[in-house]
């Protein structure tokens, strides 16, 4: 099976050339979105992430289970496209959960991931994970690494991607926590964090945030206890990860996800995706994340089926949403995914307005 798909690989990628230079001409500022709480109509969405592409102001999702990316239009409220690969979709054990939309490239980062780590007790490693870079104006491929050559089988769960100004895409793990980091035109893939101890039963790092050159990230500290926020230079050879204190000092993170910095607030926001509570938003009033004021908690929707969790946070055009997931539907037979139809976007924006609010401490 590893043979075949790297081979499918090969040829799906056979007449694409490294790209050094995606160079934005002119973007076009896409429409204020607002509104409210929205329905995606799309059979077996399952939204793992979303990332909304600010050059084509189209919405990016990773379908988790059924291991595809659906491209929607939130103004026209329809799928525009359903990003498939040959020997991956609907094929176990496969998932795509990491999407993200390049600002300096315009090109989009997809991770092909195996769910073996997600879905055991002790998160064993087995199975490829690809990352890929997408160009969403050709419609075509630009180039795919496999991440396991570099893991070796040590470290998995590949959960997040984000960028720097440089042309990188940073990769991160969440079996122990780690991240990687690809090179511009994707010719090498090499560990740029990993803990001392490389333990994959161990729960870590979850999410990634980047503005500038400081990346943030998400830890879960193996689920036990409160979460933390850690912040690295992206402009250093290898990342160093320097603790972030909050205040209160005893504010909580539980349960932590995907973490996201709404284009709006100019990075000095930070929304971090708990899957049982809701989101966590933080705040830094200089935007350098040395510090970081802990708001409070914007609740998950109560009127939501029961086994709803938020996974992550996404902004259409000053509008900030919740991405709501169902990991316990059961699997229609003869597929890879359950029989939702409906996936909402919950409209949070006027909580965390309620938030900043907020006298500075």
């Amino acid at each position: 099976m590893i043979f075949q798909l790297a081979c499918l690989w090969a040829v799906l990628l056979s007449n694409v050339t490294g790209v050094k230079g995606y160079h934005i001409s002119h973007r076009e500022e896409c429409a204020p979105f607002d509104n409210g709480t929205i329905i995606i109509d799309s059979y077996q969405l399952y939204p793992e992430n979303a990332d909304f592409d600010l050059n084509q102001c189209l919405l990016y999702f990773g379908s988790l289970f059924n291991a595809s990316v659906v491209v929607y239009d939130p103004y026209k409220a329809e799928t525009v496209l359903t990003i498939e690969f040959p020997g991956v979709t609907r094929t176990r054990p496969f998932h795509v959960g990491g999407v993200a939309w390049d600002p300096y490239t315009n090109l989009i980062s997809i991770l092909v991931d195996s769910a073996v780590p997600h879905e055991t007790p002790d998160h064993q490693i087995s199975g490829d994970d690809y990352i890929v870079r997408y160009d969403p104006v050709k419609q075509e491929l630009v180039w795919s690494l496999n991440i396991t050559e570099v893991s070796q089988g040590l470290y998995g769960g590949q959960q997040d991607v984000e960028h720097d100004s440089r042309g990188h895409v940073y990769v991160l793990g969440s079996y122990p926590g780690t991240i990687l980091r690809v090179e511009p035109d994707g010719s090498r893939i090499e560990p740029w964090y990993l803990p001392e101890t490389i333990d994959h039963t161990y729960a870590g790092l979850t999410g990634l945030a980047a503005i500038g050159d400081i990346l943030l990230v998400s830890n879960a500290l193996n689920r036990t206890g409160s979460g933390e926020i850690y912040r690295f230079d992206l402009t250093a050879d290898k990342g160093t990860p320097v603790l972030v204190p909050k205040t209160p000092a005893n504010s909580s993170i539980e349960s932590l996800d995907a973490i996201y910095l709404p284009p709006k607030y100019e990075g000095k926001v930070l929304l971090v995706s708990e899957h049982d509570r809701g989101v966590s938003v933080l705040r830094s009033a200089d935007g350098k994340w040395e510090a970081a004021e802990y708001l409070g908690l914007i609740p998950n929707d109560p009127s939501l089926d029961s086994g709803s969790l938020n996974t992550a946070t996404v902004e259409i055009s000053g509008t900030v949403f919740a991405v709501i997931e169902w990991f316990t539907d059961p699997i229609v037979a003869g597929t890879s995914a359950g029989n939702r139809t409906e996936f909402p976007l919950v409209d949070i924006t006027p909580d965390i307005e309620k938030l900043l609010a907020t006298p500075q401490h």
